[in-house]
């Protein structure tokens, strides 16, 4: 009997190793590619504003070489939509517009758009365009700006301006608006009235109401925009700085669909900016560490500054706010901010740190400054790959609530981005019914320690050339806060 019982032992342990050691996945990714959550997505990009230049002990300028290492970095990412924001103030000259002063700050940012077909969302930041004390608009103001955008539109040719912004997110205590909704829809109104009396308003719409929002509470500055401006609103907006646990949990969704489901049916609405603040109480020690971080950089700003930008998780909670965004039914996403030389903060050396690096690291901020963080590449593959006029297919993720994912396509071309913001490498079925089969494709894997890199800028492949049949299921690991990135997009 010995053999016999000892061939069943042998037996029992062979099933329960191969069992064990079997990839049980975390989650299943299943894209319905017959579903379409959205038909003609605008794209996705960043906010790129004219420099300061201007840092109190020392004036600075951009050279012809960054320049030119501003443009190939974004080459790489291929934005589709960027926002450009000034002070209308700022091109005036005793209370009169002077069309070509600090021209050359601006013109290297739109002609950079122009040549690449970028759509571009031009505003105004609102200083001296209302007067919230005296409850008035300022005519004067508001004229010179609508002014300038003929100047930009029709005497430049910046066919890129599609969109006009009047005075970022009116519905804040920090804002000219001062919260005041009827204060700013004067505004606008008075605005669009100058553009239509300059021919303009067949070029660009406005875009709006451009809120920054947290909870659910401001939906009534989307209606009532709809109620008095839907004429002159070509794409409505608003700002979001969630804390890490909203995005995390999911619970992000549900507050941008409340918006979503304000605007209607026939406007899109699109994220005007993106980035993350700790907020919420369950993060208090991120927000601890990120004010210990900015007290330790000479020139950060302690009061707005988000030092976790040199992390990788940085660009992982990036992917998981920009994935809810679109499958939220949301059309384009800009994420501030570009560059740390943009903006500053309480001192004029004391900078926004926000960016994807500070040009001027070597001039003056430190060289090491000047070199492309993490999240650059997370953001590059999801505005990349997800090109304008894409359609944004339904994905299902179930099993696991830190995994979420995108599916687009675009000419018979596709994408799919899946996220995992937990702490652990979680393995997933991939499949699909409906999707074909597709070939060529190129695999990216986002994750610390996982990025294959080239020179300044450029994320490779770390697979080539793959097929990718979703009607077996695919298995995959997802890295922890990580990215991966299926796509057949052949560039």
């Amino acid at each position: 009997m010995r053999p016999i019982v000892s061939k069943i032992i042998v037996s029992f342990w062979l099933v329960t190793t191969v069992i064990s050691c079997s990839a049980v996945p975390d989650a299943t990714v299943a894209v319905d590619n017959t579903t379409i959550i959205n038909a003609n997505y605008i794209g996705n990009g960043v906010q790129w504003d004219p420099y300061q230049l201007d840092y109190g002990a020392k004036q600075l300028k951009i050279s012809s070489e960054d320049w030119q290492k501003l443009y190939s970095r974004l080459d790489f990412m291929i934005p589709q939509f960027i926002r450009v924001m000034i002070n209308t103030t700022s091109v005036m000259e005793n209370g009169v517009l002077n069309e070509t002063k600090n021209y050359e700050n601006i013109a290297p940012i739109l002609e950079y758009c122009q040549s690449r077909s970028v759509k571009v969302v031009l505003g105004d930041w609102g200083d001296r365009m209302v007067n919230s004390k005296t409850n008035t608009i300022s005519e004067q103001h508001l004229k010179a700006a609508a002014k300038y955008l003929d100047f930009l539109v029709n005497k430049k040719g910046f066919s890129c301006i599609h969109y006009y912004n009047m005075i970022n997110e009116p519905n804040g205590f920090w804002s000219s608006t001062d919260e005041n909704y009827e204060l700013w829809k004067n505004a606008a109104f008075y605005f669009w009235s100058e553009v239509k009396a300059l021919n303009l308003d067949k070029k660009v719409s406005l875009l709006g109401p451009d809120i920054a929002i947290w909870k659910t509470d401001k939906v009534d500055w989307i209606t009532n925009s709809v109620k008095d401006l839907d004429h002159a609103i070509g794409v409505y907006d608003i700002h979001t700085y969630p804390s890490k646990i909203t995005v995390n949990s999911g619970e992000y969704t549900s507050i941008l669909k409340a918006y979503k489901d304000a605007v209607p049916t026939n406007k899109p609405i699109v994220m005007g900016e993106i980035g993350f603040k700790f907020v919420e109480k369950e993060d208090e020690a991120l927000l601890n560490e990120n004010i210990a971080r900015a007290k330790a950089k000479p020139y950060a700003s302690v009061e707005d500054s988000q030092m976790f930008v040199y992390d990788y998780v940085y660009g992982s909670d990036m992917a998981d706010a920009l994935i809810q965004t679109v499958n939220a039914g949301y059309s384009g996403s800009v994420a501030w901010m570009l560059d740390d030389a943009m903006h500053g903060k309480e001192e004029k050396n004391k900078l926004k740190v926000w960016g994807f690096w500070n040009i001027l690291g070597d001039e003056y901020f430190g060289a090491k400054e000047e070199e492309v963080r993490p999240w650059f590449y997370s953001w590059s593959l999801l505005t990349k790959y997800m090109p304008s006029e894409s359609q944004v297919h339904k994905v299902a993720v179930d099993g696991n609530q830190n995994l979420k994912a995108i599916s687009v396509s675009k000419e018979g071309k596709n994408m799919i981005a899946i996220v995992n913001v937990s702490s652990q490498d979680l393995k997933i079925n991939l499949t699909s019914k409906d999707l074909p089969v597709l070939n060529q494709v190129k695999k990216f894997v986002y994750a610390k320690g996982k990025l294959k890199l080239e020179g300044d800028h450029i994320i490779l492949p770390n697979e080539n050339n793959l097929k990718l049949d979703l009607k077996k299921n695919t298995s995959e690991t997802i890295p922890a806060e990580g990215l991966l990135v299926l796509t057949n997009f052949d560039y």
